[in-house]
């Protein structure tokens, strides 16, 4: 049980560094496409990178049993608010930085629990000291000493809420559909829309898209073939709250990446702001740490 719960984690927080840096590659790569275009191609490549995994595991895969109908809604479902989200993110990342973006988009690991709500889960007080904090937070790095906040930040939130829903159907249906067919199926919707979207919104030259070619890469490869695909793998074993707790690392990741490749600074006020998002993100876990150990404890026993 322990060697089960460690490599659960390892995954998620691969999966976050790896995220984390993906913010820094999508801001590079924007600098020469158009946001839905980047997203086209990126997801492409992922789905690229992930088939041979798919040919080697879909036998096993078919044998769960899930029906025809309960596949293709999972698809649907969570490929819908894939796009979804990673458009917000996009767009918004066009005029916020990375290391804002990266701490604002951690928001999504606080409404989880929230949006668990309409499911009939309980939540404590503890999460709604959480959320006024994060939301503390939020204000502080995204809105300006005039009182004004930049669009960016706005999608980026927007995306955050989207992301919550998207992490709520992926640990829903990943043990039910198998993880690496539900990430096929999501990275594939969503590289569809994206470019039909890219199709009638953004023009695309052959000299843009080989200079946003090693963003490209990394966003495709890294960011979305192997993060997404860790993220799914593990939530197929973990409490879904209890892993946002290693998934809040991203927005760490993606400030360090921010500072150190794209040399992005941070004002105090915007400090301040991202210390208390952070906060408040590992507030709301303190409460299921108890239930680990318990879970610890037990698979010792057995």
């Amino acid at each position: 049980m322990i060697a089960k719960m460690t490599r659960t984690n390892i995954m998620l927080l691969s999966a976050a560094l790896l995220w984390g840096l993906g913010f820094v590659a999508q801001r590079d790569g924007m600098s020469y496409v158009g946001p839905f275009t980047y997203s086209a191609f990126r997801f492409g490549i992922g789905l690229i990178a992930l088939l041979p995994v798919y040919l080697l595991t879909r036998r096993q895969e078919k044998k769960i049993p899930a029906g025809r109908k309960t596949v293709l809604r999972a698809g649907l479902l969570v490929g819908l608010f894939l796009f979804l989200a990673v458009s917000a993110q996009q767009i918004g990342l066009m005029t916020s930085t990375a290391a804002k973006a990266g701490f604002i988009t951690s928001l999504y690991m606080i409404l989880v629990p929230v949006f668990g709500l309409f499911l009939g889960q309980r939540t404590t007080m503890m999460v709604w000291v959480s959320i006024a904090l994060a939301l503390c937070g939020v204000y502080l790095m995204a809105v300006t000493g005039n009182f004004r906040i930049l669009p960016g930040d706005l999608w980026v939130l927007l995306c955050a809420v989207l992301w919550a829903v998207h992490f709520l159907f992926i640990a829903h249906y990943s043990s039910r559909v198998g993880p690496i067919r539900l990430s096929m199926m999501q990275f594939l919707l969503c590289a569809i829309l994206s470019a039909l979207t890219a199709f009638f919104t953004e023009s695309l030259s052959l000299s843009a898209l080989t200079a946003a070619l090693p963003s490209l890469l990394y966003g495709g490869i890294g960011a979305v073939g192997i993060a997404y695909t860790l993220h799914v793998v593990a939530l197929r074993d973990a409490n879904p709250a209890y892993a946002s707790l290693i998934l809040s690392m991203e927005s760490v990741f993606a400030a360090l990446g921010g500072w150190l490749i794209l040399s992005e600074g941070m004002s105090t006020r915007q400090l301040i702001g991202a210390a208390l998002i952070l906060f408040a993100v590992l507030l709301t876990q303190l409460r299921l740490r108890p239930q680990a150990r318990a879970i610890i404890r037990q698979g010792d026993e057995t």
